[in-house]
């Protein structure tokens, strides 16, 4: 059997990426699906590099977690911005965002490595203040969340997708037969559009367009997921927990 030509997939990878990078990083941002995005790019990508650019930038962006939320996600955030002075001229200046009122400051002060160390022993130990949802107390549940990504800002606040079984797009399917028979599959497919029979189109775009690599993934809590977790939890379909990461706050939902 001949060896993989490396060469000419890494090759094919770069064009991909030079070719239409930006522009599906671009519409993963305004919230595009997948298949979306494939029939909207000029260049014909395979969906596969689609999906993989997509899949990496929704990481790097941190909209996706491997892991729960932590205290790294309290580490000031660094970037530059543009001025402007009164004769026209521009220049960059280097901000870190506070993220707890989102606040600018300026990185001019405290910027040695003994205070950015002591400010990292203090992020160390962080308790969660831990509760249960409960219908009766809190009300709807997308309310709910609502409220709290209001209050906690929705780049600090996600929600625990335990979709790995979802993972049933085209590429993952193949992987999975080369470990099972095609009638597992099949049962699998079966259970996946039972489930998720209770989204709309566009919801279950959303969820089958993203490769759920392991069993639980973290997905940031935007309007999308809140819409999308409530209508699995009313329909029996969803138990995971949601992490509020300035208020410290760690919400189990249970199933219904």
């Amino acid at each position: 059997m001949d060896k993989p030509d490396y060469f000419q997939s890494a090759l094919s990878s770069f064009v991909t990426e030079a070719a239409c990078g930006g522009a599906v990083r671009h519409l993963t941002d305004i919230g595009y699906t997948l298949d979306q995005i494939v029939d909207r790019l000029d260049y014909p990508a395979p969906r596969a590099k689609v999906q993989r650019i997509m899949m990496a930038y929704l990481y790097e962006s941190c909209v996706l977690l491997r892991e729960e939320p932590s205290e790294a996600l309290f580490a000031p955030r660094t970037q530059f911005v543009q001025e402007q002075d009164d004769y026209g001229r521009r220049s960059f200046r280097k901000i870190s965002v506070d993220h707890e009122g989102q606040n600018n400051m300026t990185n001019a002060t405290d910027s040695t490595a003994a205070s950015q160390w002591d400010k990292a022993a203090q992020m160390r130990h962080i308790l969660w203040k831990e509760s249960a949802y409960d219908p009766k107390r809190d009300g709807k549940l997308t309310e709910l969340l609502h409220r709290k990504c209001e209050k906690n800002g929705e780049t600090y606040s996600y929600i625990s997708c335990p979709f790995g079984e979802l993972a049933n797009d085209h590429y993952s399917q193949i992987e999975k037969k080369e470990q099972s028979g095609q009638s597992n599959q099949d049962g699998l497919r079966a259970a996946v559009e039972e489930k998720l029979s209770c989204l709309n189109g566009r919801q279950r775009e959303y969820i089958q367009g993203i490769r759920w690599e392991q069993p639980v993934v973290y997905h940031r809590l935007n309007r999308r997921m809140i819409e999308i977790i409530g209508k699995l939890y009313e329909a029996g379909a969803y138990e995971g927990v949601c992490f509020f990461v300035p208020g410290r706050e760690k919400l189990t939902i249970p199933a219904r």
